[in-house]
């Protein structure tokens, strides 16, 4: 019954949206490139039930969401800061499993203080490998380390990509 907010709606975040969906959640999505998802959940008896989720504002999704997940690629500047996190909905919580530096990591301790930010979950930071001391003592953040490239049927998929795309461009 909570609102899943979607930043970057490639291939990861529709992933993730899919997981959302699976479990009962409203899903909003901002991508600047994609302008709807299409998405198939498939269950373990062969069942696919099908969804399309419009993109909308990253404000919107901003206000609206209850829990926001990270997708995007590494940036220039920040896509989650002080501004963001006023526009936020009291109390949400925020993942970011994209890439260090898309938030404003001292922005966060800050929201997380006030209230505004009520938990967050990292597994990129800024300062990699060392994480900033703020981050590492703070009770509502939890940290992993960014290894879900590390399984080994992760492995397995980039090879079989890599050999396509070699396939590919040798022919």
């Amino acid at each position: 019954g909570k609102t899943l907010g979607i930043l970057g709606c490639g291939r990861m975040g529709q992933s993730t949206a899919k997981i959302g969906l699976g479990i009962g959640m409203r899903v909003v999505a901002f991508d600047p490139f994609i302008d709807s998802a299409h998405l198939e959940l498939e269950f373990f008896d062969g069942q696919t039930v099908n969804f399309t989720i419009d993109t909308i504002s990253k404000e919107d999704v901003l206000k609206q969401s209850d829990f926001i997940s990270l997708h995007v690629p590494a940036q220039e500047e920040y896509v989650i800061s002080t501004k963001e996190f006023e526009i936020m909905k009291p109390g949400a919580g925020i993942v970011n499993a994209a890439r260090g530096g898309v938030i404003d990591e001292k922005a966060l301790i800050e929201a997380i203080d006030k209230g505004v930010i009520s938990n967050a979950a990292l597994d990129v930071f800024e300062n990699e490998p060392q994480p900033e001391i703020q981050l590492l003592m703070n009770r509502n953040i939890s940290l992993t380390p960014h290894i879900g490239a590390a399984t080994q049927e992760a492995q397995n998929r980039i090879g079989e990509e890599l050999a396509v795309q070699i396939i590919e461009i040798l022919n």
